[in-house]
């Protein structure tokens, strides 16, 4: 039992990490998902209110290569 339970947490874990690198305008609707069910739940206010801001920041395109050290230097990133 335990084994299954670590093995789903490291693949749910492998996957949210995958689909933020590959697909980052599905951040928004994940914090925006976040924030509603924070709400529904009543959760305290600073955790809805950081949900909501992060869904915000996920909406804006990105910017640049991410944390690529040479980006435009003469190849793009990586």
């Amino acid at each position: 039992m335990i084994e299954t339970i670590v093995i789903v947490t490291i693949v749910t874990a492998s996957a949210l990490y995958w689909v933020r690198r590959l697909v980052p305008a599905s951040q928004g609707m994940f914090w925006r998902g976040s924030a509603d069910m924070l709400r529904a739940v009543h959760a305290p206010r600073a955790l809805r209110d950081r949900a909501a801001q992060r869904a915000l920041q996920g909406d804006k395109p990105p910017s640049g290569c991410g944390a690529c050290t040479k980006c435009g230097d003469g190849g793009g990133c990586h």
